[in-house]
């Protein structure tokens, strides 16, 4: 009985020992983005009320009761993590995931966001720190090749030019191909992306389908670009960011095939005209018209200061940035002051408010391009011969004035120093919105935008120009814009016995945008400081322009989760647009998607080697509104001539009250594919059929008096293939390789006309809309090279016989578009420490475009007077038996299609090398929190078989296009 009393004191003494055993578990939380170490992080046992947070270096110590424990490290907006500790656990290091890493599993879509992998619809994301750090006044260069199904092209190498953007493929013919642009969920215009600073945008959502654009309806019939920009994240303290960026710019493709001195004045004697030449004088000067034109060190600066923080009750983004690039062509710079101010309150449990807000002001210097003028520098560097200086011995400008110009007509330079053009941009876009929270899970929010702008343009030419013969002339410019946006949607989330998710969405939206202005030009100004309007004394021209219109919308969407392993979603929505008459004013849209997440079946969960299988399928309708008037529908009188000097006005339009949408049945199947939790793979394949398009059909004179009318009429198809890949290479400790590639094929086909037409000829354009092809084919005679007995130009027949005759009637389908089928892109990254280097490419295939440029350059007698290409002298037909594709001279070309080109390029787009110092070195500053240097080159390397300057051109007619530049630029990045 003692000994049984011993053994019971001994394991009560023994429990009660363990009860109030302690042991310590102390260690550092950092940032996992940047390893910097968190102040404030909660440290809590589960369970108790026991914990602690970090102190100002991250650091932690947590003394624990008992046995083992749970601990849970929280912090406001980061990911919360739990590990299990016990006595002999010592040290524990945590790194726990910021807001910008779990947004990374976040896609914003239409009015709101969704956890990547829970969506049915097609949709690719792009993140900031592949826009960031570009050197370019806007992101949309940067988008280039990143995502599937998405081209953007440049319209021109001019610094304040927008790209031109299609997603998968063009739906229509005269309507616009453009699609919709969304900042922070208000829409803008491409030509206001230089007005944003890239380093505010935090991420650019593409949606592609129906299942992710019809909620926006009338305006999504061409996909959907949605640009969020940044916000707070979350720390204890307030975090300033400095981007300081400094570089240079230069043409990308230096490829020359004008003729030399020596080689213009072999060709002058060969083709006689060296008549009353005095080539030992010409011959002592040789210039390179593109080194005279193109700057070889164009510089550019950025600067971005930004200050950023949230709480649980505030979030804050402020930010001010300055942009200044000079363009490589003379004449052209752009300069921009930008401020940015995003901010949300949480006023009560029940209330946030908040607003995104920026305002810019740019002053742009734009030059001549896109013109056959001997006054525009791009296109008359090819012309200009290469024994006119185009400078004198002092540096300065050869002019006509005082004799130093020796060439035909006016020195370009001269000319453009003559006749500056300057334009000015203000531009105020702001939101402000509020969300209520009447009930638990019901959010109501409700959203105003306004987006102004008021640009102005000024132009002048000097009376001392000699060409303008001492009188002068100026213009100027003023239009503003007005677009009003209001947003209201209430969303209702239900979850039934945790299987079952609901997400239940009802909105309306309502955008109504005017614009307005004028332009007038004086003659007469005497004195070349005088050079403005009131300094004139007469106006040579005058116009103003005014518009508007306005939607207003309701929409619907619901979505249903099983189990996260069967998703659908469902929408409409109804559009009334002021651009259609009474009869269609109204337009409904809708969408379906369902998505099957295979993964989480029971006979996949053990699958270690497939990390994700899903199956998505969608199906559903949007429209297309955009004309090129917003009036079609009305008929209109017009104003302007007179008639015994009193001003009259004429019928100038009929009216078409049966005018409405455009519309776009679209249906997507995805499979998203992803192995040993590091290789994933998107593949998807989609139809569209665009019916009741917005086209000026032809009509006689006879009916109106117009020869064309607006009307909805034929079919038009896209079908094609996207195929995206990820992978981490490599994952080590220290070390880690990504690659990244996609691909994007789209057939496009035109299935009907209008009134059972079958062919449509455009004939200002060498374009043919015919029934089954592409809609943007060539329709062009086609060149059969050069008869080698006499040199004389051949051609085919439309029958396909040769003949020396050139005839409209021969002309053909030639197979070739300048929309490319072909495109994508590809990349890789490669992260040591703090070093890491990244490359990505960028490519298009099977894209064609008329090179216009060679039309002047190669024109055997046209334009001889002017320099031409070195094949005219090396190529070109001198004797009987000579084979090649170069006439005699004399023999003036056509444009046929020999000057049809392929427009094909690879394109090292940017690399990238940068370095972040170790947080041990910033600690010791007891002021930085975060540093980083890096160098980039931006357009590297083109492969090409283009003879122009560049490839990378949206249009379809090449012609003194204003090229890309290539841009060397070192930058610096501190936080503290």
């Amino acid at each position: 009985m003692r000994r049984l009393c011993l053994w019971l004191v001994f394991f009560v003494m023994l429990g009660i020992q363990s009860a109030f055993a302690q042991f310590v578990v102390k260690g550092t939380v950092v940032s996992k983005a940047d390893n910097e170490p968190l102040i404030g992080v909660s440290i809590m046992q589960k369970g108790t009320t026991n914990g602690v947070v970090t102190d100002i270096d991250g650091n932690y110590e947590l003394k624990i009761q008992g046995g083992d424990a749970d601990l849970v490290f929280s912090y406001i907006g980061m990911r919360s993590q739990e590990f299990r500790v016990n006595a002999r656990t010592g040290v524990l290091n945590v790194a726990l995931e910021d807001d910008s890493q779990i947004m990374n599993e976040v896609v914003v879509v239409a009015y709101g966001v969704r956890k990547k992998g829970t969506i049915a619809g097609s949709v690719s994301s792009v993140k900031a720190e592949k826009m960031e750090n570009v050197p370019a006044p806007s992101f949309d260069q940067a988008l280039q090749g990143q995502a599937a199904g998405l081209s953007v092209v440049s319209v021109s190498g001019e610094p304040s030019k927008a790209a031109v953007f299609k997603i998968r493929g063009t739906n229509s013919i005269n309507s616009g191909t453009a699609p919709l642009f969304i900042l922070d969920g208000v829409p803008i215009e491409s030509s206001d992306f230089n007005t944003i600073s890239p380093g505010d945008i935090e991420s650019v959502s593409v949606l592609k389908d129906a299942s992710s654009t019809s909620i926006y309806g009338a305006r999504a019939a061409n996909g959907v670009v949605v640009i969020t920009t940044k916000r707070g994240l979350s720390m204890d303290k307030a975090k300033v960011t400095l981007r300081a960026q400094y570089g240079t710019s230069q043409l990308a493709r230096t490829e020359w095939n004008m003729m030399n001195t020596a080689e213009r004045i072999e060709f002058e004697k060969l083709v006689g005209l060296d008549n009353g030449q005095d080539y030992d004088l010409l011959s002592q000067v040789d210039v390179n018209w593109m080194d005279a034109i193109f700057k070889d060190n164009a510089p550019l600066q950025n600067y971005e200061l930004s200050v950023n923080r949230a709480t649980d009750k505030m979030n804050y983004y402020v930010s001010g940035s300055f942009y200044d690039q000079d363009g490589i062509a003379p004449g052209s710079s752009f300069r921009r002051y930008n401020i940015r101010a995003n901010a949300e309150v949480k006023a009560s449990n029940w209330l946030k408010l908040g607003t995104n807000t920026m305002a810019a002001y740019e002053e742009i210097e734009q030059t001549v391009e896109g013109s056959p003028s001997l006054s525009s520098p791009i296109f008359a560097c090819r012309l200009m011969l290469p024994y006119w200086n185009a400078y004198n011995e002092d540096g300065s400008i050869a002019s006509q004035t005082d004799g130093t110009w020796k060439g035909t007509g006016q020195n370009p330079l001269e000319w453009l120093a003559n006749n500056p053009v300057t334009n000015k941009k203000y531009k105020v876009l702001s939101t402000v919105y509020a969300e209520i929270t009447p009930i638990e899970n019901l959010t109501i929010r409700a959203q105003f935008g306004a987006d102004f702008s008021h640009s102005t343009g000024s132009s002048q030419s000097f009376p001392s120009y000699i060409l303008n013969a001492g009188l002068g002339s100026a213009g100027r410019s003023s239009y503003d814009t007005m677009n009003l946006t209001e947003t209201t949607t209430a969303n209702y989330r239900w979850t039934y016995k945790e299987d079952h998710a609901f997400n239940f969405m009802l909105g309306q939206e309502a955008v109504n945008y005017d614009t307005e202005g004028f332009q007038v030009y004086t003659e007469g100004q005497t004195n070349d400081l005088l050079t403005d309007l009131s300094s004139g004394v007469r106006a040579s021209s005058w116009m103003n322009s005014a518009t508007s219109y306005a939607y207003l919308s309701f929409f619907a969407r619901a979505e249903y989760n099983y189990k996260d392993l069967y998703y659908a979603d469902f929408s409409v929505r109804a559009d009334a647009s002021s651009r259609f008459g009474k009869n269609n004013r109204w337009g409904g849209f809708w969408s379906v998607g369902l998505m099957w997440n295979i993964k989480n079946e029971k006979f996949l969960k053990d699958v270690e080697w497939l990390t994700n299988a899903q199956i998505a399928l969608s199906s559903g309708t949007t429209g297309n509104s955009l004309l090129p008037s917003d009036y079609y529908h009305l008929a209109l009188v017009a104003g302007g001539p007179s008639y015994n000097d009193e001003a009259g006005i004429y019928p100038a339009q009929s009216s078409n009250p049966d005018l409405s949408w455009e519309t776009t049945w679209a249906t997507n199947l995805a499979f998203h594919l992803g192995f040993i939790d590091r290789i994933n793979v998107d593949i998807e394949l989609y139809n569209k059929r665009t019916t009741d398009m917005l086209m000026e059909v032809p009509e006689s004179y006879a009916i109106t008096g117009e020869g064309v009318r607006w009307e909805n009429i034929g079919v038009m198809a896209n079908r094609g293939v996207e195929i995206s890949a990820n992978a981490d290479v490599l994952r080590l400790n220290d070390f880690t390789w990504n690659l990244n590639a996609n691909i994007s094929y789209n057939k496009n086909e035109l299935k009907e006309l209008y009134n059972g037409v079958d062919e449509y000829v455009n004939s200002t354009t060498g374009i043919r809309y015919e029934v089954g092809r592409p809609i943007n084919e060539f329709f062009l005679n086609r060149y059969a090279g050069v008869n080698p007995a006499n040199g004389e130009q051949l051609w085919y027949t439309k029958d396909g016989e040769l003949t020396n005759e050139f005839r409209e009637e021969d002309r053909v389908m030639t197979g070739k578009t300048f929309d490319a089928p072909w495109m994508g892109g590809f990349g890789t990254t490669f992260s040591w420490k703090g070093l890491s280097l990244s490359a990505q490419f960028s490519w298009l295939a099977d894209r064609w475009v008329m090179n216009n440029d060679r039309y002047f350059e190669e024109n055997n007698g046209g334009f001889s007077g002017y320099n031409q290409s070195k094949r005219l002298l090396y190529d070109g037909w001198k004797k009987p038996g000579d084979v090649t594709d170069i006439p005699r001279y004399g023999e003036i070309a056509q444009l046929d299609d020999r000057f049809l080109e392929n427009t094909s390029f690879l394109r090292l787009k940017n690399v990238t090398l940068s370095y972040s110092l170790p947080r041990l070195w910033l600690e010791k500053s007891k002021f930085f929190t975060a540093a980083r240097v890096y160098v980039q080159g931006q357009n590297l390397l083109t492969f090409t078989g283009f003879t122009g300057f560049d490839p990378e051109y949206s249009g379809n007619v090449y012609l003194g296009v204003y090229p890309p530049s290539r841009q060397f630029t070192f930058g610096v990045e501190v936080s503290f």
